[in-house]
């Protein structure tokens, strides 16, 4: 029912689409590393320390949330590989759509893939973008 007001309120163009405070969300992180290495994420809000998990090849680590009441909530992670490391955002606070709309509204897939970095999946479109490169 909330996904259908939600749609019904995008459809209307009635300005900037927000997801409603308190709004269900999902961060994936997927392991394609090239030579099925291991990947090592350590994942980490203001008020969560998530810990650090070891991704093996093909594996997956995810968590749900609701974002708060001020939708300010943001995940931020550190990732480890052989290839180097990277860290960055994986959930942020916008005024726009631009992460929401990646995530299809509802979860966030982060892959790192090959021996570039980690992509954020682009769910409507099916597919990948490069959002941090390996750091050696």
């Amino acid at each position: 029912m909330v996904k259908a007001v939600n749609l019904a309120i995008k459809e209307l163009n009635l300005g900037s689409y927000r997801q409603w405070p308190g709004s269900h969300w999902q961060v994936t992180i997927r392991n394609y590393l090239k030579g099925s290495a291991n990947l090592t994420v350590h994942c980490k809000s203001k008020d969560d320390d998530l810990g650090e998990h070891v991704i093996e090849f093909r594996g997956r680590y995810e968590w749900k949330f609701k974002e708060n009441f001020w939708q300010t909530t943001l995940f931020w992670c550190n990732f480890k590989s052989m290839y180097g490391h990277a860290s960055g955002e994986v959930f942020w606070p916008e005024k726009s759509d631009w992460l929401a709309y990646r995530c299809d509204f509802s979860n966030c897939i982060w892959v790192a893939r090959g021996d570039q970095g980690i992509y954020l999946a682009h769910v409507p479109q099916r597919t990948f973008e490069l959002k941090y490169r390996w750091q050696k």
